[in-house]
């Protein structure tokens, strides 16, 4: 039988066909998946669509939620009773939200009446309690004050209900608490928590009811679950002025059912900070040493273990059922929220108490064998508690009576104090040294630092690209730092961890090289090079050559080319991260530099890049060593390494990519030797690539015209034009003779490709662009664009690039870009008239005019006509114009002026969807608004714009797809603002429209209340204080954003959508998170002696480094 017309259930002038609307959401949602695609399924999703869209919608839920026979059906009803109370619950009369609470009300008592109903309709039940949350968080406790003595009042009906109770009460703390940024105002949520505090004697009667006298498991779990969500806000007295600890630890901890959950309600507890003024304060001090005794007492019972087995038993334990994996990973958080708070409390008293200290140690035994459990978020939880307890220790050891110098702190012969002593027995007893033996932890589990992997693009770019995976970097980054601290706690020790690890290795690899795993040798290389800098200049000169010694030992005797370049990889990236050992040890360094032009000659998969990389990392470090004469050699490293034969040597195996590698690393000695040395420095690198560039020229200006249009030979033009580019970029003014040797032919063979270009495409059309022999000459066109960029960029001839460079630029760059197709159009020439703005300042300004006639208008046609297409050409126009806004105000004024349609370009910036195009707009405002503020223009501009940019940056605030310039938004309206009160001071006006003889902010006043009285979701008196906000808070950044935010968070639009975006205040908290890293950056090591970008591993298949 066909199903009757869907649409039927649009019809709200008749009750609803509960019948039919189950039928349409079982077409819908067909069980099992299948149907999908067909005519019928497709409309009866568009029909549930707009049902569910419909603004009577919500009046249907009863008679659905009542009668329907369909689970989807009926979250479709409580779908739309949920958006209703998001956004228009105070548009809707209060009756009608009385018959909604109510109905709400008397739903949930109705499904959770037994266990059994609770059970079967456990889905509903938990949507309609969210349902009458969002009802509290708008009417509760001002337009219902009673809720919570209701709530405990009907608990008392079964335990069906009161478990839904606690439930419901978890939800609400878990809101108002955990989740109510982006959904209520600072206010509502000041409220709300005062009054959950106020109430909570009777929410606490009823959960301490059911953990002392229930026997019901879920009723208990649910208990446990509403305590847990309440623990971070009760007062105090209620946790430690109860039994509520020792009920935890004894009654609820040793059960398999309830453990879990009473361990993660212990964790909330530990990560309680007390006021030490508080006379209470020593007294709940002592729950918490209760704690750690009675929550160790039960962890030794469930995982009996002893040093020597505790990371066997409990990497067992772990792995022997989902229930004990749960419980060991919060057992970790546990122990280690529980010392971050209070371990130092902890010393104090194990001084006095042997149980105490006792704990303390066994608890560092336990959380070891936690950290080497098979489990990433563990790892992470317990490394970053290593690196806080080593650094605290650290700290703690710098203290008087503490040795200042090198050598490690663990020395019996120092003088310490009482704590001092009392830290090393904990942490390094000969009997169980727990540092020592979280050092071997951190060597075999070390995390992979940063890859960067270089590789040639489609346009013949080489690019260096960072590794991706933000946490492992961040992982690695903790264990670094954390060996970094255990290191100056004891070098002597670390050294021995690693020499023998390594030794080891070496004797299996001399005894039976088939038994060799690459993966170990690999994280002991990264542990190696993690602690550069931590030692002493001896004792890591000492460390290192053995290390070195080792590696090489090991690639000697190992077998397979496979395992050969592994270990190389090792090799070089353990000699990459000590540039201090190199620099104070030339014979090594040269040995280490002939060893890397060995591994240039490898074929093997990798090494190549390994080397060359390694080359560039070390020349960064050692630049300077390698352009001084050393004691013994006749001329310095930098003039062998440019001998012709040496040269050639050296990069006739690589590949072109790795040679441009090789000319960087080189440019860079070169650009650190003595400034009189530099052109002819230059100048022998770039020999071949010049010699190669002048027989082609030749050849096409005299016997061989074509030769250029030829695909070989415009790859061998980009070659040389890529290594040029290398040298510029990092030997600086002392390139500037090259260029002008080439510069010339540059131009000409630039004019020759566009009007090649143009030809093709004016016979063929525009899909020749994509053609190769089209592509390759566009390719050699961006390499002189860039290589000229990079000049400009490092030049300090600067009145010489405006003289001899920028003028063939306009005239032959530019009215080819002018000129061009759409398609053809390059963005590096917008990228150099930005470097050119930037670099030139004052001595640009003559020419802006002419840079505009040739860019401005083609360029706004293209990015304006399609906003998502040409992604560079619009970003490079923006930074272009940003650029010009920020160095040179004035012309930016005066283009402003002629071309209006750049204030158009920026506010579409604003708008657009893409962040990294909608920051640069909201930022060239934002500068814009900044310099117009000291200008004498500033009153007759605004008198033009001010509406239009008020428009435009209200759009974009109320706009939800835009959140991630908010804290732009409010800096541009609170410097709008600021404006407008120096204008209202000045008598002038904001827009044509205001009445003469009216003051500026009062027009404006009126002119936002108008506008956003049309949205009918807000009050009059919510604007009202909305609009004086933004006058009266301006003097304080954060009040002025928080007041913005609360207003969005008001709004409809908004009610529904996550907003942790608005949330985003880390430029307040910088100035702290700096400080602090200031002070941990102090510590040696710590601070990495290479930057992470030059680092690059490239991995096998097998775990293993290439």
């Amino acid at each position: 039988m066909a199903m009757k017309d869907p649409r039927g259930i649009l019809d709200f002038t008749q009750p609803i066909d509960v019948v039919l609307f189950d039928e349409v959401c079982r077409t819908a949602y067909p069980p099992g998946g299948g149907g999908g695609g067909t005519p019928e399924h497709n409309m009866a999703l568009r029909t549930l669509e707009e049902f569910r869209m419909h603004p009577n919608a919500w009046t249907r839920a009863d008679t659905i939620l009542g009668a329907s026979q369909v689970m989807e059906g009926k979250f479709i009803a409580l779908q739309t009773l949920d958006d209703t109370i998001k956004k228009n619950w105070n548009v809707i009369d209060v009756q009608q939200q009385l018959g909604i609470r109510n109905f709400v009300i008397n739903k949930i008592m109705e499904l959770a009446e037994s266990s059994e109903s609770l059970v079967k309709n456990r889905f509903v039940v938990e949507k309609m309690n969210h349902t009458l949350v969002e009802i509290l968080k708008r009417d509760w406790p001002t337009k219902w004050p009673s809720f919570v003595e209701e709530l405990v009042l009907s608990a008392q009906k079964s335990n069906a209900v009161m478990q839904n109770n606690l439930a419901i009460v978890r939800e609400l703390s878990e809101e108002v608490f955990d989740f109510s940024k982006g959904k209520m105002t600072a206010q509502q949520i000041q409220i709300r928590k005062e009054e959950l505090n106020k109430q909570f004697s009777q929410i606490y009667q009823m959960l301490s009811f059911v953990l002392l006298n229930k026997q019901d498991t879920l009723l208990i779990k649910e208990a446990l679950r509403c305590l847990l969500s309440c623990l971070s806000w009760i007062p105090f007295g209620y946790i430690f002025e109860t039994d509520l600890v020792n009920i935890l630890c004894n009654r609820f901890l040793p059960v398999l059912e309830t453990r879990s959950l009473a361990c993660r309600c212990l964790t909330e507890i530990a990560s309680l900070e007390l006021n030490p003024t508080d006379p209470a304060t020593a007294q709940y001090n002592a729950q918490f040493r209760l704690l750690l005794l009675s929550f160790m007492k039960h962890l030794k019972t469930m995982i009996p273990c002893s040093p020597a087995n505790c990371q066997e038993a409990l990497t067992a334990f772990e792995a022997s059922s989902e229930a004990n994996g749960e419980f060991a990973q919060n057992a970790s958080q546990l122990l280690t929220c529980f010392h971050r708070s209070h371990l130092q409390q902890c010393h104090t008293a194990a001084e006095s108490d042997p149980e105490v200290l006792a704990s303390v140690k066994e608890s560092h035994v336990y959380l070891l064998g936690l950290t080497c459990v098979d489990n990433k978020e563990m790892l992470k939880a317990c490394v970053e508690y290593w690196r806080w307890l080593a650094e605290m220790v650290f700290n703690m050891m710098q203290q008087p009576g503490a040795p200042q110098a090198y050598g490690g702190y663990w020395m019996q012969n120092q003088q310490m104090t009482p704590q001092q002593q009392l830290l090393m027995g904990l942490y390094a007893d000969p009997g169980m040294n727990i540092f020592s033996e979280t050092r071997k932890a951190f060597v075999r589990l070390m995390a992979r630092p940063e890859e960067v992997i270089v590789f040639e693009d489609e346009n013949g770019e080489v690019i260096k690209e960072p590794m991706k995976d933000v946490d492992a970097i961040e992982l690695y980054n903790t264990m670094r730092e954390a060996l970094v601290f255990f290191t100056h706690l004891d070098p002597k020790n670390t050294a021995v961890i690693m020499q023998s690890k390594i030794e080891q290795i070496s004797r299996v690899v001399a005894g039976n090289p088939q038994l060799f795993v690459p993966g170990h040798l690999n994280t002991l290389s990264w542990a190696i090079g993690s602690i550069s800098g931590a030692m002493s200049h001896e004792a890591e000169k000492d460390f290192l050559i053995a290390v070195l010694k080792e590696l090489l030992t090991i690639c000697q005797n190992n077998e397979g080319q496979a395992n050969k370049a592994s270990v190389a990889s090792d090799i070089m990236y353990v000699i990459g991260q000590y540039p201090r050992f190199l620099k104070e040890s030339w014979k090594f360094l040269t040995i280490v530099m002939n060893k890397l032009f060995d591994f240039m000659r490898e074929k093997f998969e990798g090494v190549q890049d390994m080397a060359v990389e390694t080359f560039l990392k070390i020349t960064n470090q050692c630049k300077d060593v390698f352009v001084a004469l050393q004691p013994g050699e006749s001329a310095t490293f930098v003039e062998g390494v440019l001998e012709p034969e040496r040269l050639r040597f050296n990069t006739e195996l690589l590949e072109p990519k790795q040679v441009c590698i090789y000319f960087e690393a080189v440019g860079l000695m070169i650009g650190a030797a003595p400034p009189e040395t530099q052109e002819a420095l230059a100048e022998r690198l770039l020999a071949v690539p010049n010699q190669t560039w002048n027989a082609i020229l030749q050849k096409a200006g005299t016997t061989e015209p074509q030769i250029i249009q030829n695909t070989d030979v415009m790859g061998e033009l980009s070659f040389v034009l890529k290594r040029h580019v290398c040298v510029a970029a990092t030997v600086g003014d002392g390139y500037r003779s090259q260029l002008y040797k080439i510069f010339t032919g540059m131009m000409h063979l630039y004019d020759l490709y566009s009007q090649f270009i143009s030809k093709e495409i004016a016979e063929k059309g525009v899909q020749i662009a994509r053609y190769t022999h089209v592509k390759k000459m566009r390719i050699v066109k961006k390499d002189i664009l860039k290589l000229i960029e990079e000049y400009v960029n490092s030049s300090q001839h600067l009145d010489d690039v405006a003289k001899t460079i920028l003028p063939p630029l306009i005239q032959n760059v530019l009215s080819d870009y002018r000129n061009s197709v759409v398609q053809a159009r390059n963005p590096q020439v917008l990228s150099l008239i930005t470097a050119l703005i930037k670099k030139l300042t004052v001595r640009v300004e003559a020419h802006i005019p002419e840079i505009f006639d040739a860019i401005l208008q083609c360029t706004l046609e293209m990015i304006m006509a399609d906003l998502t297409g040409f992604p560079d050409i619009r970003n490079n126009f923006f930074k272009l114009i940003q650029t010009l806004n920020g160095v040179c105000f004035e012309s930016f004024l005066k283009a402003l002026q002629a071309y209006p349609a750049i204030m158009e370009a920026m506010v579409s910036a604003m708008n657009h969807t893409d962040p990294s195009v909608e920051v640069i707009g909201l930022e060239t405002l934002e500068t814009f608004l900044e310099h117009l503020s000291a200008s004498p223009v500033l009153f007759d501009f605004h008198e033009v714009y001010f509406v239009f940019l008020l428009n435009a940056v209200f759009g974009v605030l109320l706009d939800t797809l835009h959140k991630t310039g908010f804290k732009y938004h409010c800096r541009i309206l609170k410097r709008m603002i600021t404006d407008v009160k120096r204008i209202t001071e000045a008598g002038r006006c904001i827009s044509s429209t205001q009445p003469p003889g009216s003051q500026a902010s009062e027009y404006l006043k009126h002119y936002l209340s108008e506008q956003l009285s049309q949205r009918e979701t807000l009050k009059a008196s919510q604007i009202r204080l909305f609009v004086d906000g933004l006058f009266t808070k301006t003097t304080d950044d954060k009040a002025y954003k928080s007041h913005i935010r609360d207003f969005l968070v008001e709004l409809n639009e908004f009610a529904a959508e996550e907003n942790t975006q608005l949330f985003d205040d880390k430029e307040f908290e910088a100035a702290a998170k700096q400080a602090e890293q200031a002070k941990r950056m102090a510590v040696p090591g710590i601070a990495p002696q290479m930057k992470a970008a030059d680092v690059m591993h490239v991995t096998h298949d097998d775990g293993g480094m290439h």
